[in-house]
């Protein structure tokens, strides 16, 4: 009890010191990296509407990549930062890395083997395995399927090579590497705006070569990765031992994770299911809105989850829960502290906040815009759930319990269908994807949060006031925006207009951040904190 009491009354620190960097340090090398391979992700897309000017061009090469990425997310997708990662971090931790090293290596032999069973079969039977997408519905044109599917025959064998980069860095993080794993990303995105560029157009032929052209950046990308990262990966080679007990273990524990991550994509694919019963479009603009919605989410949360779980890893092996609270607290308040004032100030600003990321060109007119923004507005809650729901997920997966997520996702691949379909019924509209999709993760938030929270020793404390400081905040804030808004709207040419939009975000910063130090929230007042010690601490220089 007296040391339950201690950890609610320490302040936030750098959750125990370890070999290496320290976790803020580690965290903003992954979230630096993060922005940038966001950024260059954004442009890729704004490329892509240049290119590809007719909707259903730019729908096709989205739905594309639907069902390649299922099959990846099915045999390694979550696999790799949840279960990989932190499995190899924990055996780091006690000493025991020939034995994470042996395991892992069966582990990697035989995803191998299925991985490759998968893209031969996606390429041979892509045309029958897309028009399950037109399944029950007649309404639905075929067009964007058949091209999509034609698209696809490349992208199928592309998800192999994205798997190896993806073991790659998986192993890397185990090792907290993280300046190699977040910046390698940004070669990929280059390569693929270069394919896009140099073969895009309105034609069949332009979008198979296109996704041709993403197969051979996806296999730079991985020799890129490995060749970084020679020194960490060299002592991982194939090996089939597939009744090891130790891997069997891994295996099993690895199920939950594969299934809860191809939940998320077969939720997407679902979506898109119910897009094309709208206009030529529509899975553009729902790829535009989910986009920007995760800019905040992928910055802030995915990068210090990253760092969390294989920490959290380590500390759960040893037993040292009160560092682990720690650890999850502090994880879950730093990125709520921005996910929140970010989804209130894009739920203000969506439309101009859609055309100062998209509309770089002619091509993308306003009524493209206003479609994604459309779509943008159902998605704002979710960058605040999605947060929570990814936390508690990463927190469960360092510490061995992954079937409690899946449980979670399930209910929502049930949820999900049937919140969408009813939201149609009711006239809803468009609207009707991005709601279904944010009332899905408020359901799944909530069953994460109270299962997590049973294991007393393990919990995060602080939250409700947390959220209640952050809730003011974030509504002076949006306040502060709106009236803005009135007075300087965003007109004009483009470079005013990201002028205008970059004055609005400036003042939502420095209205939350005031805020946040008026309520004395140590999120805030910690960084401010630290800037100024090591300011009065710098050496002076002679004169």
């Amino acid at each position: 009890m007296a040391e339950n009491n201690d950890v609610r009354s320490r302040t936030i620190t750098s959750p125990g010191k370890k070999k290496g960097m320290s976790f803020a340090l580690s965290a903003f090398i992954v979230g630096v990296g993060t922005v940038i391979v966001k950024l260059s992700g954004l442009i890729r897309d704004i490329v892509l509407s240049m290119m590809f000017s007719e909707r259903v061009f730019r729908d096709s090469f989205k739905l594309a990549f639907n069902i390649p990425d299922l099959f990846y997310n099915l045999l390694v997708g979550g696999a790799i930062y949840s279960t990989i990662a932190p499995y190899l971090s924990s055996k780091l931790a006690v000493g025991k890395e020939k034995e994470g090293i042996r395991v892992v290596n069966i582990f990697i032999s035989m995803v191998i083997v299925a991985m490759l069973i998968v893209c031969t079969l996606g390429t041979i039977f892509s045309e029958p395995i897309y028009t399950l997408y037109a399944l029950g519905k007649e309404e639905i044109n075929q067009e964007r399927l058949i091209l999509a599917a034609n698209a696809s025959k490349f992208l199928f064998p592309q998800i192999f090579f994205i798997m190896l980069a993806a073991l790659c860095n998986g192993i890397l993080t185990a090792y907290r590497k993280f300046t190699i794993t977040s910046f390698g990303p940004v070669l990929y995105n280059i390569l693929v705006i270069a394919s896009i560029v140099v073969l895009g157009g309105n034609s069949q032929r332009n979008l198979t070569m296109t996704t041709a052209g993403i197969l051979v950046s996806t296999i730079i990308y991985f020799i890129f990765q490995y060749s970084l990262g020679f020194k960490q990966v060299k002592n991982f080679r194939l090996s089939f031992h597939p009744s090891d007990k130790e891997f069997l273990m891994l295996f099993r524990r690895a199920i939950p994770i594969l299934i809860s991550a191809s939940i998320v994509q077969i939720n997407v694919i679902v979506l898109n299911h119910f897009g094309l019963l709208f206009d030529e479009g529509s899975i553009y603009g729902y790829g535009n809105a989910s986009s920007i919605w995760q800019i905040p989410y992928t910055v802030f949360v995915v990068a210090i989850t990253t760092v969390m779980t294989p920490e959290l890893a380590g500390d759960y092996e040893s037993k040292k829960f009160t560092r682990a609270s720690i650890l999850v607290s502090h994880s879950l308040k730093s990125a709520l502290f921005m996910t929140i004032p970010s989804a209130v100030f894009i739920a203000v600003m969506n439309l101009d906040v859609v055309k100062a990321v998209y509309q770089w060109s002619a091509k993308y007119t306003d009524d493209d815009a206003r479609v994604a923004s459309v779509f943008l507005i159902g998605f704002c809650t979710s960058i605040i759930t999605a947060t929570v729901v990814h936390v508690f997920n990463q927190a469960f997966y360092a510490i061995g319990q992954t079937k409690l997520p899946l449980v979670a996702g399930v209910l929502g691949l049930i949820i999900n269908p049937i919140a969408c379909q009813t939201l149609i019924s009711l006239g809803v509209g468009p609207l009707s994807l991005s709601i279904a999709y944010s009332f899905t993760n408020l359901c799944q938030m909530i069953i994460l949060a109270v299962l997590y929270c049973r294991r007393k020793e393990l919990a995060p404390f602080g939250i409700v006031r947390f959220l209640v400081k952050s809730a003011l905040c974030s509504l002076v804030m949006a306040g502060s925006v709106f009236l803005l808004d009135k007075f300087m709207p965003a007109q004009g040419g483009k470079m005013t207009q990201l002028i205008i939009i970059s004055v609005k975000g400036l003042l939502a910063v420095v209205v939350y951040f005031a805020m946040a130090v008026l309520f004395k929230m140590e999120e805030a007042t910690y960084w401010i904190d630290k800037f100024f010690k090591k300011k009065k601490a710098a050496p002076k220089t002679a004169s």
